[in-house]
């Protein structure tokens, strides 16, 4: 969606082309885009001059010498597009203001998205929408303004930006690049924002707003400027669309989540967010061992071991257990046998993928859920034994495998008293870790001393800036 400088472009066009040309006829091709009457529409239209075009957020207002004005809203893909009686109209166009030059000013609207409305110009600020608004940056004149709006907000800040009441003028581009020249998380609470970090916002969205404007905004998919304006911020964006590049300033590779339903780029290491690292690796490799110690480094881990036994302790989940394995899931306590299901699961590969179907989607949804609560760490630390399945390796930055000889996980296995070192391996062997190696970004190899093993992580950690 166009922003505040696409905007204000377009408002910069239209008064250079357009101001004080006199309008001989108006037709609407979509009439349900006119919130307004239709025929008073038009017929206030009819016979009047421009006088005046004006911007508000991202609503453009064109003011007549009638004391009435259009207020349109270009949404998703409006555009205004001069053309000549002679030219054919585009399909997308949906009113035309036929001027007295003998030139058009079409509104076309791929989506049909674009709202107008006519007003009194007295009474243009008092429409819902607009009253609405908050002050755009370069109207408020102390960064406690902001702090004062955000203290009792538990939102992130990049969704309180976002929100057009407290500051209007930046959208999800301007977001991007503000809180990177900030130096913010996006994913940091509103009411934990300082004063310095409230002035560096309201510093760098004056700043990054003025220069985008300059240079005629950016030209993305739903906006190209008028033939002659540039439109070339799209040149300067440091974050926005720059997934997978590096940082100009620390060379960290630029990532992209979603918030609040909303890409949201940013640079890790120059905005503290969180890294998520998932390891995985087969039976008694050292995966745990690598767990702790991150946990003891002071990074939140989770562990999706300790999630199942988790999961196994809830009414509904024992009941679909139940349903798949039979009363005989359950001990004479009533808590989840987990020796009954690896029994179970090893004889039927048909219970094996039913269980995974069941028990997969609820674990993956507490990584996402963890991973989010956590984004203000360093890093975010996740053993997944299964990794590959239901395509967990998605969710993390980077998937660390942990590997180890067979002489090594028998060692392993007897270190934590296994019961059946035989069965154990051979559960582990349904797991899909050699078949996706490929997909580990790290590997580590346990067969050293403990010692070398943490080297190894520490390395890591620092490679994955």
């Amino acid at each position: 969606m166009p922003e505040l400088p696409e905007v204000e472009t377009v408002r910069r066009s239209l008064e250079q082309l357009y101001l004080k040309r006199r309008i001989q006829d108006v037709k609407v091709l979509l009439p349900r885009m006119i919130l307004s009457p239709l025929d008073s529409f038009i017929t206030l239209i009819k016979n009047t001059t421009f006088i005046a075009f004006r911007r508000k957020g991202k609503y453009l207002f064109l003011d007549l010498d009638n004391g009435y004005t259009i207020v349109s809203h270009l949404r998703m893909e409006g555009k205004y597009v001069k053309r000549n009686l002679k030219e054919q109209i585009s399909n997308h166009t949906r009113v035309i203001f036929y001027l007295d030059n003998d030139e058009l000013m079409c509104y076309d609207d791929s989506r049909s998205f674009g709202i107008m409305i006519l007003v009194k110009t007295s009474e243009s600020d008092k429409i819902k929408e607009i009253k609405k608004l908050g002050p755009e940056p370069f109207d408020i004149s102390s960064a406690n303004y902001l702090l004062d709006k955000y203290k009792n907000k538990n939102l992130e800040i990049k969704l309180c930006l976002l929100d057009q009441e407290i500051m209007s003028g930046l959208g999800n581009i301007y977001c991007d690049e503000v809180l990177y020249k900030s130096k913010i998380n996006p994913y940091k609470k509103a009411k934990d924002i300082t004063f310095l970090e409230a002035q560096a916002i309201l510093d760098n969205s004056i700043e990054t707003l003025n220069h985008a404007i300059t240079l005629g905004g950016s030209t993305v998919s739903s906006y190209h400027p008028e033939k002659g304006v540039d439109g070339k911020f799209q040149n300067e964006l440091l974050v926005y669309g720059k997934k997978g590049c590096r940082c100009v300033n620390c060379n960290s590779l630029i990532r992209k989540d979603r918030l609040g339903g909303r890409g949201t780029s940013y640079c890790p290491t120059c905005q503290n967010v969180s890294i998520s690292i998932g390891i995985t690796g087969k039976i008694a490799s050292g995966k745990s061992t690598v767990l702790k110690y991150l946990k003891e480094l002071g990074f939140p881990t989770f562990s999706c071991d300790e999630e199942v036994t988790r999961l196994y302790k809830l009414i509904p989940v024992k009941k679909r257990l139940i349903e798949i394995f039979g009363e005989g899931v359950l001990n004479d306590n009533l808590t989840v046998s987990k020796e009954y299901i690896k029994n179970a699961i090893l004889d039927s590969s048909d219970k094996k993928i039913e269980l995974e179907n069941f028990i997969h989607p609820l674990v993956k949804e507490s990584i996402q859920k963890f991973i989010k609560d956590n984004k203000n760490s360093k890093y975010t630390i996740v053993e997944v034994p299964l990794m590959f399945e239901k395509r967990i390796y998605t969710l993390f930055d980077y998937v660390l495998g942990v590997t180890c000889s067979h002489s090594c996980q028998i060692d392993h296995l007897k270190t934590r008293n296994s019961k059946s070192i035989n069965h154990d391996l051979m559960i582990g062997q349904s797991n899909t870790f050699d078949k996706n190696v490929g997909k580990c970004h790290f590997l580590i190899n346990n067969d050293g001393s403990i010692n070398d093993l943490f080297n190894q992580v520490n390395e890591i950690l620092y490679q994955c800036k």
